[in-house]
């Protein structure tokens, strides 16, 4: 998943993170799935060396305990992530088309998202939530600052409002979208309160020339 051979990266609004080598890479990614999947307070170390089919003695050889095992996952989770969407953003399309190939992307993980694992990292794991919320406040910011920008300047998106501004709105509603109490789980998925999100967004900022690209676009088929 991470065609690289060098293991000290830095992205946007993050610290350095350090991998040893490419079986760990390899092996976080896959502890990273598992929780996505099941959650994180629940999943015990001796837990995940089940999952994985590995030995704790494996698992303990690249962390010293389930904090750091954590703060892993979610450091390679969010750098997978912005590496999918820096290839969208290289794609050079109009910003509705990449807005709408990045929502491709990202349903494709909130399908398959357990529902503690916000909740978990908020509550139990608080360096690994800050990871999230500098990825966020980071580079997701600079990305719809830009997509904005550039939709202003092809004239899809109105100029009568803030693009820095509506960038912030968008991030602080983004996490909305994962609260379970505001949208319970059992009434709600996180890819239709997603989509929901995407499509109050876009149908605010477009201009007449862009509102015809938007209509273009069924999101129930995203």
């Amino acid at each position: 998943m991470f065609p690289f051979k060098y293991f000290n990266i830095t992205f946007v609004s993050m610290a350095k993170i350090t991998f040893s080598d490419d079986r760990e890479i390899t092996l976080i990614q896959q502890v990273s799935e598992v929780y996505l999947k099941k959650g994180i307070k629940a999943i015990t170390m001796d837990d995940m060396a089940k999952e994985l089919h590995v030995s704790k003695k494996t698992l303990y050889k690249y962390v010293e305990n389930k904090i750091e095992l954590v703060q892993k996952a979610v450091q390679i989770y969010v750098l997978d992530e912005q590496k999918s969407v820096e290839e969208i953003q290289s794609r050079d399309l109009n910003p509705i088309q990449e807005t709408q190939e990045i929502v491709t992307f990202v349903i494709q993980t909130l399908a398959k998202v357990n529902p503690l694992v916000h909740y978990d990292l908020q509550k139990y794991f608080p360096k690994a939530w800050n990871t999230i919320n500098n990825y966020f406040n980071g580079f997701v910011y600079e990305s719809i600052l830009l997509n904005l920008n550039k939709g202003q300047e092809i004239g899809i998106y109105r100029t009568d409002f803030s693009a820095e501004i509506v960038a912030k709105i968008f991030i602080t509603k983004l996490d909305l979208v994962f609260d379970a109490e505001l949208f319970p789980p059992s009434k709600f998925t996180f890819v239709q309160v997603y989509l929901d999100f995407i499509q109050h967004h876009l149908h605010g900022i477009v201009s007449e020339k862009g509102r015809t690209i938007l209509n273009k676009i069924n999101f129930t088929n995203i």
